[in-house]
């Protein structure tokens, strides 16, 4: 799991920001404690794997309408100032990286569903990777629904739908992985 942040992740994000984002290569040089090298030491390789990646893969279940918090811990951590921006142009690094979030959802939550106001994972995940740089067409995200319909009585009578979805999802990741 990814550790949570502490105080000096937030310290030394901070100064790095008033360097002007300075780039990952850069940070070395303003870290001032012991604390803020333990947390670029967590950093680093996170930010050094994404950077590096051509395609990201993320399972994503639901949890409380949302993302897991393990996942949410990796987002805090890989979401340090400059990572992700060249010094030079200012542009995104990762507006050529794939990101293919594949989402498990117990109930259905998809457009047209009564519970489509209570998908906050979906729209997260857009603003997220949106915000790194990561172009609309370049993120790719495949849900599951009804996962959990042979365990909830509520659900019931409802298993051709999840069938339906799950068959839904593995096609289009099939089709996916064909142009990765």
């Amino acid at each position: 799991p990814v550790a949570p942040l502490t105080a000096a992740y937030t310290t030394l994000g901070r100064r790095v920001e008033r360097e002007g984002f300075a780039p990952p290569a850069k940070v070395p040089a303003l870290i001032e404690s012991p604390a803020e090298q333990r947390e670029w030491d967590l950093t680093l390789p996170l930010i050094t794997e994404l950077r590096s990646a051509h395609t990201v893969l993320v399972g994503v279940p639901m949890y409380n309408f949302s993302v897991p918090a393990a996942l949410k811990a990796w987002i805090d951590r890989v979401t340090f100032p400059g990572a992700f921006t060249d010094p030079d142009s200012g542009e995104s690094l990762l507006s050529r990286t794939r990101v293919v979030a594949v989402l498990a959802r117990g109930g259905g939550y998809g457009p047209g569903t009564p519970r489509e106001a209570c998908d906050f994972q979906t729209p997260y995940l857009r603003a997220y990777f949106g915000n790194l740089g990561v172009t609309p067409e370049r993120l790719h995200l495949i849900a599951a629904e009804l996962t959990r319909v042979d365990v909830l009585p509520q659900l019931a009578g409802l298993e051709h739908l999840a069938a339906r979805s799950l068959a839904a999802a593995e096609e289009t990741l099939t089709e996916l992985a064909r142009t990765i």
